[in-house]
């Protein structure tokens, strides 16, 4: 099935006239151009950004709509007011609780509530990640992801509700087909790309210094995840990585004292994780030394979660 929904399924969703997610109201201001505050700003990977509700309306009751598809949902995750900076954060009314709707959608353009669950989070900023009960969207149409508003923050200068960010996770799997586009050169023969493939922890990948560059591909599937697991301790490990997909990114920061795989959620494309379709390019920035400072980075595995399949 294709992922643009029908524009009768769209029509059913929102208010907004993009399809595939919506909101209850936006604030319209003419400084910052059309669309400034409308619900895109909060599905962008962008904390400078931010959705602002209709101040001539109240904040409680406002709501935010996303489409996903056929899959489970796992987690809500949010930016409960404008992060751009302190200030920008405490002036406008933040999330403090709100009740999350999960709805199946059928051919008919028919919509079946799946089930909904209270969730609350903390006057802080950055993402705040809350778990949600098992719903499985089965519709043919896949569903979608209701967010409304019980109870705010108030503002310090400013009345109206804003929320920096929206972020639905799925449930993951592993994509069984990773590939890389191109072996990245190693420092030996021994120590080849195709090592970090191979599901053995006991074997490596020596990059020819301590950064990197490579792209991963696994066909057939909508990507959510990196994970990466450092080799031997006498070698680098990587700290800085950003992920590449869809002509979006995000980096991550990986602890020095980081052990086992670590998971790296990929860039959101529409709200919702899995939303990586083709080939995710892995950019290691920098290295956390080894304990012999000349040694390069090394790799032992790279996996690849899934959420969706490409063809839903």
């Amino acid at each position: 099935m294709n992922r643009l929904l029908t524009a009768a399924a769209a029509s059913l969703l929102c208010t907004s006239a993009l399809a595939g997610y919506g909101s209850s109201s936006e604030k319209k201001d003419s400084r910052f151009g059309e669309g400034a505050f409308a619900i895109s700003a909060a599905l962008d990977s962008n904390l400078e950004t931010a959705w602002q509700c209709n101040p001539e309306q109240d904040n409680v009751g406002q709501w935010l709509q996303i489409d996903i598809p056929t899959a489970g949902v796992d987690k809500i995750a949010l930016v409960t007011g404008w992060a751009k900076s302190e200030d920008t954060f405490k002036d406008y009314a933040r999330v403090k609780s709100a009740t999350v709707e999960v709805f199946s959608k059928g051919i008919g353009g028919g919509e079946e509530k799946i089930g909904e669950q209270k969730v609350s989070f903390k006057d802080e900023m950055g993402w705040q990640i809350v778990d949600l009960n098992d719903m499985k969207i089965s519709g043919e149409l896949g569903g979608s992801v209701k967010l409304t508003v019980n109870e705010v923050y108030p503002g310090v200068d400013y009345p109206n509700l804003a929320i920096g960010e929206m972020r639905v996770h799925l449930v993951e799997f592993p994509a069984e087909t990773l590939m890389l586009a191109e072996d990245p050169p190693a420092a030996d023969d021994k120590h080849e790309a195709p090592n970090m493939l191979d599901g053995k922890a006991t074997t490596f990948f020596f990059a020819q210094g301590n950064s990197l560059t490579m792209t991963a591909k696994a066909g057939g599937y909508g990507l959510s995840s990196v994970g990466i697991q450092a080799g031997p301790p006498t070698h680098a490990r990587p700290k800085t990585v950003v992920l590449k997909a869809n002509d979006a990114e995000i980096k991550h920061v990986i602890p020095e004292n980081a052990k086992g795989m670590q998971w790296l959620l990929l860039p959101t494309i529409v709200g919702y994780t899995g939303s990586a379709w083709g080939g995710v390019e892995i950019q290691i920035v920098d290295s956390w030394p080894g304990t012999k400072a000349e040694n390069p980075l090394a790799i032992a595995e790279l996996k690849v979660n899934a959420a969706t399949l490409d063809d839903f």
